[in-house]
């Protein structure tokens, strides 16, 4: 027994030497090739958002549209975390990236073409969202292989900053294009920003010492569906992983009105002006871009349950105000709001997923957080989005904001006494 957790240990001193070798170089890259992939990918995201609302003025348009952009993410995102535990993940990025953006500027040049049918633009975000359920928890996977541990908070609030900063961007960018150009302008930005990420990508180099750790923890080959259940077993036989997840769904179901609903709300109640629009998502990454520079200055955080808690509260307190009859600039205010605590509730939950899952299960865990976190809005909207065209939307705003503070209040007193070492 001594001599094999003495062989484990030189295995662990040997995986982190290697990562420290090249890991400023490597997570450089990286980050910035994510952020690449970010811009594009919003900047289609709010494009075929905005396109379908100043089209239709429907909440059901709305929901289908956010079916087409999340529900393919749980169609793939379990698959994708048993290809992350058992792939080269940096490879794996690459290919799901490139097939992507080839896919998308086949459909975009049929686009076009005279195809002018809402149908394809939800198709357009049907595939991206698979690529997105590939790139999600492959990515939050392959980061701990190129970062050293102690790292890791600020380089996850480093990323969150980055992405802030680029959404801050992004809106305008798009709103500009769209307004001036066309939508078929954006997918063209879309194929450039992509290329470039891949060309990064390719610079990284894991220590084949990495690779080699996680196919021995990963341990034999078996079947996708037995690697899969594995992994459900492994987040649900944990109580505090079990609970984490549960809670956190429930919380993001309380989002997605506010989240998928508020382009709609601002072009009924404030006007239909693409600047209105872009505006509501400015003030929105510029409070996401202070949430990342709060994640980033800090180099630990040690009790990330009640950090969580915080942020849901603040969210939950956001969206009520945001439903109250109000001046457009109060209303921009809480979105601004939102914005600051989203980050902190993203970044916080990725590192503590990534502090206490092991290295060989981490990309099923993110698979399932996708799903329980980002994945939830599809079925939330199948109910939020039709009540919309019946319901005002402000209400939807303010009642979901009081249950989100309530949901804070149980997670915190469900998890903070329970927040732990590494699972084992």
């Amino acid at each position: 027994m001594a001599s094999s957790n003495s062989a484990s240990n030189v295995s662990t001193s040997l995986v982190n030497a290697a990562i420290e070798k090249h890991w400023q170089r490597n997570t450089g890259l990286f980050l910035a090739a994510q952020n690449f992939f970010l811009f594009g990918s919003s900047s289609v995201f709010f494009a075929i958002l905005w396109y379908i609302a100043l089209k239709t003025s429907s909440g059901t348009w709305m929901m289908l549209a956010t079916l087409a952009q999340s529900l393919p993410q749980i169609l793939v995102s379990l698959w994708a975390g048993v290809w992350a535990d058992r792939s080269n993940r940096r490879n794996l990025l690459m290919w799901a990236t490139g097939m992507v953006t080839v896919v998308t500027l086949g459909i975009a040049l049929m686009f076009y073409f005279g195809w002018r049918d809402l149908w394809l633009l939800l198709l357009i975000a049907a595939v991206r969202s698979m690529g997105t359920g590939v790139e999600m928890p492959v990515g939050n996977a392959l980061l701990p292989q190129l970062t050293p541990r102690k790292q890791l908070t600020r380089m996850n609030g480093l990323n969150q900053l980055i992405n802030a900063v680029l959404l801050l961007i992004t809106p305008i960018v798009s709103g500009l294009i769209l307004g001036k150009l066309g939508i078929i302008f954006i997918f063209i930005v879309d194929v450039v920003t992509a290329g470039v990420g891949l060309l990064l990508l390719a610079l990284i180099k894991v220590d084949p010492v990495v690779l080699d750790q996680q196919k021995v923890t990963a341990g034999a080959v078996t079947s996708t569906l037995s690697q899969i259940g594995g992994g459900l077993k492994f987040t649900f036989n944990h109580s505090f992983m079990r609970w984490f997840m549960i809670l956190i769904a429930l919380a993001f179901i309380m989002v997605a009105p506010s989240s998928q609903l508020s382009t709609l709300f601002v072009k009924q109640t404030f006007g239909s002006r693409v600047m209105l629009l872009t505006l509501n998502e400015l003030l929105w990454t510029a409070g996401a871009t202070i949430g990342g520079i709060w994640i980033s200055s800090h180099q630990q955080i040690n009790h990330k349950v009640p950090v969580i808690a915080v942020a849901l509260a603040v969210s939950g307190v956001a969206f009520f105000a945001m439903g109250i009859p109000e001046p457009f600039a109060v209303y921009l205010f809480f979105m601004f709001i939102s914005g600051i605590a989203m980050p902190i509730i993203q970044a916080t939950s990725n590192i503590l997923i990534q502090e206490t899952v092991p290295s060989n299960m981490m990309g099923r865990v993110f698979s399932i957080f996708q799903i329980v976190s980002t994945g939830i809005y599809p079925i939330a909207m199948l109910f939020f989005g039709p009540l919309a065209d019946v319901v005002a939307i402000k209400w939807l705003f303010m009642i979901t904001g009081i249950l989100l503070v309530g949901i804070a209040w149980w997670f915190n007193h469900t998890l903070a006494s329970r927040e732990q070492t590494p699972i084992k």
